[in-house]
């Protein structure tokens, strides 16, 4: 699998927050270093089909976002520095909600909602309101989610945030 982000470029008016990005990766873990406001969030938004560019292309082994269409969405994952939760769900409800606008059936997101708990240890805590978890609590949910439907490319923007040192190196 490669992902070609060729001549990316995204303009506010005059101000450009991407400027010729071109990189192609291949499967592995990537990083992106830069100051506040260097336009990391917005690159991950356009290779998330969130933002579109200005100019440039993003493509999935050849083919654009446009040609693959749900396909390319099915192979993405994507955690968001800030996500919003529906805070009277719990976990577990919140994490069969998710499942299913990502078209998993009612049973495989049973079981994986179960699985994807236990793996970032929130299973004690499935059925607690989101809105009395921590920070740190709430970004191992987005880390579930995102793992839902087992993608391909997996975007994540800050995804340590809030975690202690432990779960951080787990991530």
């Amino acid at each position: 699998m490669e992902l070609q982000l060729q001549h990316l470029c995204k303009q506010y008016g005059s101000k450009c927050a991407v400027d010729d990005i071109s990189v192609n990766l291949v499967p592995g873990v990537f990083g992106l270093l830069g100051a506040n406001g260097a336009g990391k969030t917005t690159l991950m938004r356009m290779i998330c089909g969130i933002l579109k560019p200005t100019s440039g292309s993003i493509r999935l082994n050849g083919k654009t976002m446009q040609e693959l269409s749900e396909q390319y969405y099915a192979h993405l994952g994507y955690m968001p520095q800030d996500f919003g939760f529906y805070p009277d769900f719990t976990a577990h409800e919140f994490m069969l909600y998710m499942a299913a606008v990502k078209g998993l059936s009612s049973k495989e997101a049973r079981t994986k909602t179960e699985k994807l708990l236990d793996m970032v240890n929130l299973h004690d805590m499935a059925d607690k309101k989101i809105k009395s978890y921590s920070g740190g609590m709430k970004q191992r949910v987005i880390i579930a989610i995102a793992l839902a439907c087992q993608p391909k490319l997996l975007i994540a923007d800050e995804p340590t945030t809030a975690l202690d040192v432990t779960i951080q190196a787990q991530v």
